[in-house]
């Protein structure tokens, strides 16, 4: 795997946002229910707004209804999208954040630490943590090392228990781990160390995301182009130039997995502009530029959904 640097270059836009394809062939109808209840009627109208905006984007017929108990949502919309991927686009909280990383070396003696703390819980001479490790990233990069997916619950549990916490140094003790996306060559899962503040929250969150589409890039493949207000932006040449100094790298995070975690080639980029690749489709970098116009939503669960042709 090669390193991945942020740079700004000429789009092609893949659709326009206001094309909503081929004419509606079905109706769904779909009630889902809030991950948490929500008791402010302020909350839940922001929610039917985000959600309203979200459909805007794909139908001209769609009706967005909060159930009499306030945890229950209705969706009733005519459109062409088959069932499966129009779960994925409503359900999709949008939550996007960037972060700071650390690097492998930053963190070797702290998984030597864990590799022993193992060893010492199963009372064994082999090597319980390093053993689940499938291979490395590029020397300096983000990406910490690969795991295989049925190893990822058993490695989250041995880097976050007490006895590892504690064998933090105190200046790495604000970080949070996160998986990135399964490696399409051999399935495994990259690991990745982010840097967050004291309050736990990110260098910068997708609320200043002013405009998102999708486009091919120099590889002639889908990514999300963005485009961020004049805090946003400010707050990005500072976040990019520091990235620049340290030659370090910003972790670009979609639901709490990061999709890439590009460095900086050539200074500060100016003018809030960045990009997400992540191995897209063509539909699939259209409808996450969508769900980040529309912005963030809490997570919910569909409970029931009906779909009916329509004649």
């Amino acid at each position: 795997m090669f390193p991945v640097f942020i740079r700004t270059i000429l789009f092609l836009l893949i659709v326009s946002s206001c094309d909503f394809g081929p004419k509606p062939d079905k109706v769904i109808e779909m009630t889902l229910e809030l991950h948490e209840k929500i008791d402010s009627d302020e909350q839940i109208n922001l929610i039917l707004l985000k959600l309203n905006k979200r459909l805007q984007k794909i139908t001209k017929n769609a009706e967005v209804k909060v159930l009499p108990n306030k945890n229950h949502i209705k969706i009733t919309i005519a459109t062409n999208f088959l069932e499966d991927r129009f779960k994925k686009y409503i359900l999709n909280p949008g939550k996007l954040d960037f972060y700071e990383t650390y690097n492998s070396k930053d963190l070797s003696l702290f998984f030597g630490q864990v590799n022993e703390i193992s060893k010492i819980n199963k009372e064994s001479e082999d090597n319980p943590f390093y053993d689940l490790i499938k291979g490395g990233g590029y020397s300096g990069g983000a990406v910490l090392f690969y795991v295989a997916e049925k190893d990822t619950v058993l490695v989250n549990g041995l880097i976050s228990s007490k006895e590892a916490e504690s064998a933090l140094p105190v200046k790495k003790r604000f970080i949070k781990f996160l998986w990135g996306i399964k490696d399409k060559d051999n399935g495994n899962f990259p690991l990745y160390a982010l840097k967050k503040d004291r309050l736990g929250a990110p260098a910068l969150s997708g609320d200043v995301i002013v405009d998102a589409f999708p486009r091919y890039n120099a590889l002639n493949m889908p990514v999300i182009s963005m485009q961020m207000n004049p805090e946003g932006a400010d707050k990005w040449e500072d976040l990019t130039g520091k990235v620049f100094q340290q030659r370090s790298n910003i972790a670009i995070v979609l639901n709490d997995q990061v999709y890439s975690a590009p460095g900086v080639s050539s200074g500060p980029i100016h003018e809030g502009r960045s990009e997400i690749s992540g191995d897209f489709t063509k539909e699939e970098a259209q409808d996450f530029a969508n769900i980040l116009m529309s912005g963030s939503i809490p997570k919910m669960k569909m409970i029931n959904v009906e779909v009916k042709k329509i004649e």
